[in-house]
């Protein structure tokens, strides 16, 4: 925008002493502290409030002057205190202006928004988890909480998985398993998820169901979020097997988050850790290697560069916290230096997070976009205009990069049609020859050894 169209935009805001309605569907840009303004000093006159000679009580005429100088000091105080107010006000609106219209290459910030701030204290609690023995119960709870934006709640979150926990090492025991086997765990934990079990108390525990609506939380994100998961029964893809790697560190047991396209599910070592079983919490099954290559869409660049079917560690789990962070602020925001902070973390800590990679890619399209919006550059004029700006025209090379890189390490997107016909197809495996197979094949590593 030329200045003096910036200047008309400075002249409305001042004079009108109010926010233009354009101004209220842009978010604010991060700029330098604003400077403090100087309001006018006025300068009121000082009068004598001292008491009358004692014994000689002040006269009503004076008594009268007081209060009318009084009342006049409070007024003036008060206009200053309004001025100052409208002035920052101003100063404000001046700020966000000159932002949106000098600095096309940031994208507006959403930082001064009402719960950003939750995100940045969750960002900084991820950070120092690298520092400490990683717990995943905390770390997802510190990731949904700054959706929620909630101050407290861990003591009843921790609760609830706790007592869980207790729950099962107590059906491992009453079904006679060995509490030492990491196969066994692993299967008692399966049991919860997809079998029927009776409490002490006589009442029932029901599986936990696969929730078919809205099963990427574009209408509300908070769906993805094993807190919803608990509270209602049912999840999806995504909180189901993030609950299972809580109970299976409540009950140390070893157990990985893995990636399929669009998906995800837990992968176990037997317990001579040479022998790894899969997961598949959404249709409730023990699932082979096979199956999961069935949906087509795993390439063998993807699996080489363990995007897909590879257990999960610790940090590149951390990662995955990181990206759950940058997506839940974008979906609750949208994308600015909060989003491509979070996104940087994640692929520090695993360079191939494709859900990151797939994350900061979106992130430079909507910066393009952006850019070519404030430049005024169009699918019709690209040619012509781009090359005029060479910021831009680096930015649009970042972003064609990005993409490529995606490509070039074997991802290849899978529609969300497909997706649901794969998981159709993983349903209809629940009670076939082969599952009650692989089931058995469990049972028979679960019982301790008899003493000798």
């Amino acid at each position: 925008m030329k200045l003096a169209g910036l200047h008309i935009i400075l002249k409305y805001i001042i004079l009108l002493g109010i926010m233009p309605m354009v101004f209220a569907q842009y978010p604010v840009v991060n700029t330098p502290s604003t400077p403090k303004t100087h309001s006018m000093q006025v300068v009121t006159p000082t009068f004598n409030r001292g008491t009358a000679s004692q014994g000689f009580p002040a006269s009503k005429s004076y008594s009268t002057q007081q209060q009318q100088n009084q009342k006049l000091i409070d007024e003036v105080e008060q206009h200053q205190k309004e001025q100052e107010e409208r002035q920052k006000r101003a100063q404000t609106l001046i700020n966000e202006a000159v932002s949106h219209f000098s600095t096309p290459y940031i994208l507006p910030s959403y930082s001064n928004e009402k719960g950003t701030d939750r995100y940045r204290k969750a960002y900084t609690a991820l950070g120092a988890m690298e520092k400490k023995p990683f717990s995943v119960k905390e770390a997802v709870f510190t990731v949904e909480n700054a959706f929620y934006e909630k101050e407290t709640g861990y003591d009843e979150f921790n609760k609830v998985i706790q007592q869980t926990g207790d729950f099962i090492k107590e059906k491992m025991q009453e079904f006679g398993y060995d509490t030492n086997s990491n196969v066994a765990k692993n299967l008692m934990l399966f049991q919860f998820f997809s079998d029927t079990l009776k409490t002490k108390n006589e009442l029932t525990h029901l599986p936990l169901a696969y929730d078919f609506d809205d099963i990427w939380g574009k209408k509300d994100w908070s769906n993805m979020f094993v807190t919803k998961l608990l509270e209602s029964g049912k999840g999806q893809c995504h909180s189901l097997p993030l609950l299972y790697l809580m109970l299976a560190e409540e009950i140390d047991a070893t157990a990985h988050l893995s990636r399929s396209p669009n998906h995800t599910y837990i992968k176990f070592p037997d317990d001579n850790g040479m022998k790894w079983h899969n997961v598949e919490l959404t249709s409730q099954i023990l699932t082979t290697n096979a199956l999961i290559l069935q949906n087509g869409y795993i390439k063998a660049e993807a699996i080489q560069n363990k995007l897909y079917m590879h257990p999960l560690s610790q940090q590149e789990l951390l990662s995955q916290m990181y990206a759950d962070l940058a997506m839940g602020y974008q979906k609750k925001f949208g994308h600015d230096r909060f989003t491509k902070e979070a996104l940087q973390k994640a692929l520090e800590l695993d360079t191939n997070n494709i859900t990151a990679l797939l994350t900061q890619a979106n992130y430079y399209t909507e910066m393009v976009v952006h850019v070519f919006t404030q430049l005024g550059i169009t699918q019709e004029n690209i040619q012509q205009e781009l090359p005029k700006h060479s910021k831009a025209l680096a930015l649009f090379q970042k972003m064609v990069h990005q993409h490529k890189t995606i490509d070039a390490i074997g991802y290849k997107k899978m529609p969300d049609a497909i997706y649901q016909k794969w998981l159709a197809t993983m349903q209809k495996q629940k009670d076939n020859q082969q599952q009650k197979a692989m089931k058995e094949q469990l049972h028979k590593l679960t019982k301790s050894l008899p003493k000798l």
